[in-house]
């Protein structure tokens, strides 16, 4: 064989590979499988105090929980969600995860929510809620999101999306460090050790809330118990604390801490036990229903964790859930608009020579013997009636 012809034929065969190679690659290209949905943890920036996570589908599908999902939701002043937006963004959503800082000013939280996100429609919903408010909507562009806020009034938060999701919701310095996290610029909790093992120790839930304590809290919280005189209190050793609820035939909810000893887990177990019982037997907490769970809590240190376990039905959990609900005003009626005052008519005798009571800083108006008794913590809540004051005698005894 000629050389040259050789080399001809290697070519061929190295070009015959190098396409092969080229149409597999091609091929591995379009059968693989499609990019996984973002996850609401991977926007959730490292150095979170406070991990919150809820599973949307599975509280959906619970009996407890579906018919606080389901209702319709309302934006207070404007009216239900879909007739101001056009569609319910909550609607659609699969995984919601609730993050507070734990260096960051008093207030600071974000919230990230993923899912099937319109994310065009939902800054224009957004738009169109400031508006109603009053605000001034701005639209800007931060990396792979565009983020809308109300220009009138700076530091009040903003929501940040982008196509695909996920959704963001936090204020300032915090919410770029949402998005930078979501980019993978920044770390995110998933690689805080502390988060995972409070994580680990509660297990897997719907819903789930862990609670990690820097050196310079559990620091602090050394310095107001030895304030108060309980310096040598097993608080002291908490390292982080979380809970989760289990959902399935029954409702499973897991609570634990971490300290940084076996003693005083176990000594903290004692004092839980004991206020456990104390607030089990109180007539107020059985009232309501809660004595009875109360007294099911299985509450053991294991080591240096401390772990309180309950189990409830379906049923039974949907009932406390409603009753906490109607506790906490959850939900209470909106209140009624309240009537106009009453116009004065032309022909309606004086109401005296004095006329009503001043309501300016002159202080409150005099009771007199016919007045409303003092409004201070024993008197009845104000009402929104008119009270007229009686009229008085004209000297000469005539009529008013």
């Amino acid at each position: 064989m000629q050389p040259r012809t050789r080399d001809g034929l290697v070519l061929l065969l190295v070009g015959v590979l190098l396409g092969g190679g080229v149409a597999w690659l091609l091929g591995r290209r379009r059968e693989s499988p499609p990019a996984a949905a973002p996850r609401a943890l991977d926007a959730v920036p490292a150095g979170a105090m406070l991990v919150a996570t809820l599973d949307l589908p599975a509280l959906r599908a619970s009996p407890a929980f579906a018919s606080f999902l389901r209702e319709e939701r309302e934006i207070p002043g404007l009216g239900k969600v879909r007739d101001v937006c056009g569609f319910d963004p909550v609607a659609a959503l699969t995984e919601v995860a609730i993050a507070i800082p734990a260096a960051g000013e008093g207030g600071d939280f974000g919230l990230v929510a993923a899912g099937a996100v319109q994310d065009e429609a939902l800054l224009a919903c957004a738009s169109k809620v400031i508006e109603a408010r009053g605000g001034r909507p701005v639209v800007s562009g931060i990396g792979s999101f565009r983020a809308v806020r109300d220009s009138s009034a700076e530091g009040h938060g903003e929501i940040a999306v982008r196509p695909g999701g996920p959704i963001l919701l936090g204020g300032g310095a915090y919410l770029r460090a949402m998005i930078d996290a979501a980019e993978g610029r920044g770390g995110n909790v998933g690689a805080s050790a502390a988060h995972d093992d409070i994580a680990r120790a509660v297990g897997e839930g719907a819903a789930r809330v862990t609670v990690v304590l820097t050196p310079e809290q559990r620091a602090e919280i050394g310095r107001e118990l030895a304030l108060s005189g309980s310096s040598r209190s097993p608080a002291a050793s908490l390292l982080s604390g979380g809970a989760s609820v289990a959902l399935g035939p029954e409702i499973a909810v897991h609570a634990a801490v971490l300290c940084d000893a076996e003693a005083p887990c176990a000594a903290l177990g004692a004092e839980l036990r004991a206020a456990r019982d104390a607030r089990a037997a109180d007539f107020a907490t059985r009232l309501v229903g809660f004595g009875a769970v109360l007294e099911r809590i299985a509450i053991a240190a294991e080591g240096k964790a401390l772990h309180a376990r309950v189990k409830l039905s379906a049923e039974e959990a949907g009932v406390l859930v409603d009753r906490l609900a109607s506790l906490r005003g959850l939900r209470q009626p909106a209140p009624a608009p309240r009537p106009p005052p009453a116009q004065a008519d032309s022909d309606a005798p004086p109401r005296g020579d004095a006329g009503p009571p001043p309501r300016g800083d002159a202080g409150p108006p005099p009771r007199g013997d016919a007045g409303p008794p003092p409004r201070g913590d024993a008197g009845p809540p104000p009402t929104d009636e008119v009270v007229t004051p009686p009229r008085r005698a004209k000297p000469d005894g005539g009529a008013p």
